[in-house]
C-alpha cells in the first residue's frame, strides 16, 4: 500500500506543477520504464500490467495450483518486463516442449524467476525521482527483489491414466536463479510422495478418472526449498493404439502449398487388414494438439467407437497437421488418403466419410472436387456432424474483447492469433477487424472459400447426404436475447480501473457490443476502445451447437476483479448452417416445417429438441449415426423408400452466384431432361437429357450457358421434365 501511496504522491507533485519533472508521454511502451538502470535480475515487474498475481507464486506452498493458462501468463509477464529477455515467447517454448517429448510424455514445466518492483518508498526516500519525463534512479537501491515459483504439465490431460510418464527435463526447467538439486513429488496417485531425479522421468499409474493435484518440493543447489502444485485432469484411463498410422501429403497444392497430414488405422477385430473403412475427417483443432488419443475419444463417446469396431467396420481418423490451414488445403489431404484407402481395400468396396465440424466443409470440398475432376472416391454415405455449413459463430464482442487485451494476457493474444487463422476466418460469419468497423461481415477469406466450394459443384452427388446437428431444430436459444450483455468485467481502484464488457450482437438494430478500457496508475499509458455494430443477425444466442467461452472466461484466475460470465455458452454452430437450410433467418421453425426436406440439400437431417455442445455424441445421436453408417440393405428389404413420384427440390443456394446446385427425385429409372430458362420463355441451358436411376440425383448450374457464356442477373425457370410429366421452380441469379 505505501508503494502505491508513493506513486500518488508523485502524481500530486506534477499536479501542482512543481518543476520535478513533466509526465512521460503515455504512448511509450511501457518496457522503457527505468530503461538502463542498475536492475539485479534484470526484471522489472512494473513494466507489466500484473494479472496473474505473481506474488501467491513464491515457492513458499503449494497451496496456489499454476494451470498451463495461468503459468504461461506468470511467463510472458516476466518475459515481457526484462530488460534483455532471453526466453523465447511461451508458444514457441510450449511448441519446442511438446515436439521435444513427443506423444507419450507430459512435460512439466518449472519456473523459478527472480524478478525486481519498485520499492514502496522509493520515491519518499528519493532513491528514485522524475526528471525531463522520465523515472530516475537518484542513489541507494530503489528495488526490492521477488521469486516467482509456479509449474505446470504442459499437456493438461491424459486418456491414457493408468500409464503416465511425466518427464522433468532440464530444458523446460526455466531460470535465472540456482539449478535444481533435487525434486519431491506427489502425483495424487495415492502413492505419496516420491523422489524424482531433475531431468528424468516418472511413470504414474492412476486407478480413476478425475483432475488430480501434483505437488511439486524442489531442492536448489544453495539449499533453498521451493514448493508448486499444478492440476492434470485423467479423461480416461486407456486408449487402443492404432495398428497404423499413414503419411498423408496431398498431391495437389492449394495456393503454391501441399497440405499434409497423418491418418490413424484401427482395425475391426474382426479384419484382419483394412476392409470396411469409416474415414473420418479432423475438424478446427485450435492448437493442433490433438492427436490419435483426443480423435478416438471423441469419436468413442457413448462407445460409439467401439460399437462400429464391433459391427466390423475399421477407423480411419485423419488428423491434419495444421488444422487451423486453408480448409481448400486440408480438403486435398482428404482427398490423398480417399485415394490411398481406396488402394488398400477391395474394389468392389465402398466406404462412409465423416466430418465433424470443420472436417465437414474439408470432406464436402474434398468429394465435390474429386467428382468434378472425375476421380473415383466410391463414398456411399457422407456425414456433416454438425459442421459449419453456412458459417460459424463466436460473438463479435468477445473477439474485439481479445484484441483489446492482447497485449497484456498472452491467452488473449493466443486466441486472437487462432481468430486469424485462413479456417477461422473462412468460417466465421462475424470476424473482428482493425480497426474495428460499425458492421458484423465475415473476412473476405470466407468468400473466396465459398467461391472455390461452388466452382467444386457444391456439394457431391454420388453419396447419400446426412446432417447431424447439435442446435435445437425446436427453436430453443442459447438462454440470451439479442443485444443482451454476456460478459461483465469491471474493476476499480487506485492503482488500476479495468473494464471489458461484452454484449451479444444485436438484431439489426445498433448496439455496443464490446466495451473495454485500462486505465494504469501514470505512468503507463491508458488505453480504451468501444465497439458498436448494426445490421447483424442475432447469431450469438440462436439455436445451434453451443462452445462454453464464457465460462472458460469466467473461471479465468483474474487478480483485478472477476470476469462474471452472466451466460456460460453462445451459439457455435447455428442449426440452420448445420443442416444448411436455405434462410438467414437463425430462428427458422425446422421442427414445424413438414417440407424442410425441401429446404436442404441433405438426403436426411436429424437434430436434437434442446441444444448440445458442440460435436458432442448423444445416446439417440450415437444410434443416428450408427443407423446411417451401417451399410444399407437391397431396396425392398428394408432401404430407405423411394419417392412416390418425380419431383424438382427447390435450388440452392437461391439467391445464387456464380453456382448452384438442382436437385431431383424419380420414383423409377427415367430419361429426364433437366433445362434452364429465361422468364421469356428462351432455353439459355441444357443441365442433363439422358437416363437416370430411381432414386436422388444432384446437377449444379454455374451461371453460363449452352455457349460458355456468363449470363446476366436475374429470374430463372429450372425445368424438369421426364416425359411422364414436369416440374419446375424458379432461380434468382445475383451478380
Amino acid at each position: 500500500m505505501r508503494r502505491y501511496a508513493a506513486l500518488l504522491f508523485v502524481l500530486a507533485i506534477l499536479a501542482t506543477g512543481v518543476s520535478v519533472s513533466a509526465a512521460p508521454d503515455r504512448s511509450a511502451d511501457m518496457r522503457t520504464l527505468l530503461a538502463g538502470a542498475e536492475i539485479p535480475s534484470g526484471i522489472l515487474y512494473d513494466r507489466v500490467l500484473p494479472l496473474t498475481g505473481i506474488e501467491r507464486f513464491d515457492g513458499r506452498s503449494d497451496r496456489n495450483a499454476s494451470g498451463m493458462t495461468l503459468w504461461a501468463q506468470i511467463y510472458d509477464e516476466l518475459r515481457r518486463a526484462a530488460d534483455e529477455s532471453k526466453l523465447p515467447p511461451f508458444r514457441a517454448f510450449l511448441a519446442d516442449a511438446l515436439r521435444s517429448a513427443g506423444t507419450g510424455r507430459v512435460p512439466v514445466a518449472m519456473l523459478n524467476m527472480r524478478y525486481h518492483r519498485i520499492r514502496d518508498d522509493a520515491f519518499e526516500r528519493g532513491l528514485l525521482a522524475v526528471r525531463d519525463g522520465r523515472i530516475e534512479e537518484t542513489g541507494g537501491d530503489p528495488f526490492l527483489g521477488a521469486r516467482a515459483f509456479a509449474a505446470c504439465a504442459l499437456r493438461g490431460q491424459t486418456h491414457r491414466g493408468a500409464r503416465v510418464v511425466f518427464s522433468f527435463d532440464d530444458r523446460w526447467y526455466v531460470t535465472n536463479d540456482a539449478a535444481l538439486r533435487s525434486l519431491e513429488a506427489d502425483f495424487d496417485d495415492g502413492a505419496g510422495v516420491r523422489v524424482v531425479a531433475p531431468g528424468s522421468d516418472a511413470a504414474v499409474s492412476y486407478t480413476s478418472a478425475g483432475t488430480k493435484r501434483i505437488s511439486i518440493r524442489a531442492t536448489l543447489e544453495d539449499g533453498t526449498i521451493l514448493e508448486a502444485s499444478f492440476p492434470f485432469v485423467v479423461e480416461h484411463l486407456a486408449t487402443p493404439t492404432p495398428g497404423d498410422t499413414l503419411a498423408v501429403t496431398a498431391s495437389i497444392p492449394y495456393a503454391g502449398t501441399a497440405g499434409t497430414g497423418e491418418a490413424y488405422v484401427h482395425l475391426s477385430a474382426l479384419n484382419a487388414q483394412l476392409t470396411d473403412p469409416v474415414i473420418v475427417i479432423e475438424g478446427f483443432d485450435l492448437d493442433n494438439t490433438m492427436n490419435w488419443d483426443e480423435l478416438y475419444q471423441l469419436l468413442n463417446q457413448e462407445n460409439l467407437a467401439d460399437s462400429l469396431s464391433a459391427e466390423g467396420y475399421d477407423l480411419v481418423l485423419l488428423n491434419f497437421t495444421d488444422a487451423t490451414d486453408y480448409i481448400q488445403r486440408n480438403a486435398f489431404v482428404a482427398v490423398e488418403l480417399i485415394q490411398q484407402v481406396l488402394g488398400m481395400i477391395d474394389p468392389a468396396t465402398d466406404v462412409t466419410l465423416v466430418g465433424p465440424s470443420m472436417g465437414a466443409l474439408a470432406g464436402r470440398y474434398a468429394l465435390a472436387y474429386m467428382e468434378r475432376e472425375g476421380l473415383a472416391h466410391r463414398v456411399r454415405t457422407f456425414i456433416s456432424f454438425d459442421g459449419p455449413q453456412r458459417g460459424a459463430d463466436i460473438p463479435l464482442g468477445m473477439q474485439y474483447w481479445m484484441q483489446f487485451f492482447a497485449g497484456e494476457s498472452e491467452s488473449a493474444a493466443f486466441l486472437l492469433e487462432r481468430l486469424d487463422t485462413p479456417a477461422a476466418r473462412q468460417m466465421l460469419l462475424y470476424h473482428h477487424t482493425v480497426p474495428p468497423t460499425a458492421s458484423g461481415a465475415p473476412d473476405p477469406l470466407r468468400a473466396t472459400f465459398l467461391a472455390d466450394l461452388a466452382a467444386a459443384g457444391g456439394y457431391p452427388q454420388e453419396p447419400r447426404l446426412v446432417a447431424v446437428a447439435n442446435g435445437s431444430g425446436a427453436g430453443a436459444n442459447q438462454g440470451f436475447a439479442p443485444g443482451e450483455q454476456i460478459i461483465l468485467y469491471e474493476y476499480e481502484s487506485f492503482l488500476v480501473d479495468l473494464v471489458g464488457n461484452v454484449w451479444a450482437v444485436p438484431d439489426g438494430s445498433t448496439a455496443t457490443i464490446f466495451n473495454g478500457v485500462i486505465n494504469r496508475m501514470w505512468p503507463f499509458p491508458d488505453d480504451a476502445m468501444q465497439v458498436a455494430v448494426s445490421g447483424a443477425r442475432p447469431l450469438d444466442g440462436a439455436p445451434g451447437g453451443w462452445r462454453n467461452s464464457m465460462y472458460q472466461m469466467d473461471t479465468t484466475q483474474a487478480p483485478y476483479g472477476d470476469i462474471v460470465a452472466l451466460h456460460p455458452n453462445h451459439c457455435f454452430i447455428p442449426t440452420i448452417s448445420a443442416l444448411d437450410i436455405d434462410t438467414e433467418d437463425p430462428w427458422y421453425d425446422i421442427d414445424g416445417d413438414p417440407g424442410i426436406m425441401t429446404h436442404t440439400p441433405f438426403d436426411t437431417i436429424y437434430f436434437p429438441s434442446a441444444n448440445q455442445e458442440h460435436v458432442t455424441i448423444s445416446a439417440e445421436g450415437a444410434q443416428w449415426l450408427m443407423n446411417e453408417i451401417r451399410r444399407p440393405v437391397p431396396t425392398g428389404t428394408g432401404a430407405t423408400p423411394l419417392p412416390a413420384s418425380a419431383a424438382l427440390r427447390q435450388n440452392y443456394p437461391n439467391p445464387f452466384n456464380p453456382a448452384t446446385v438442382v436437385a431431383f427425385d424419380l420414383a423409377a429409372r427415367s430419361r429426364v431432361r433437366v433445362e434452364i430458362y429465361d422468364v421469356l420463355g428462351r432455353r439459355v441451358a441444357t443441365l442433363a437429357d439422358r437416363v437416370f436411376d430411381a432414386g436422388r440425383h444432384r446437377l449444379s448450374w454455374d451461371g453460363r450457358d449452352n455457349k460458355g457464356r456468363d449470363v446476366a442477373s436475374g429470374v430463372y425457370i429450372c425445368r424438369l421434365d421426364t416425359g411422364a410429366g414436369q416440374d419446375s421452380k424458379k432461380m434468382i441469379l445475383a451478380r
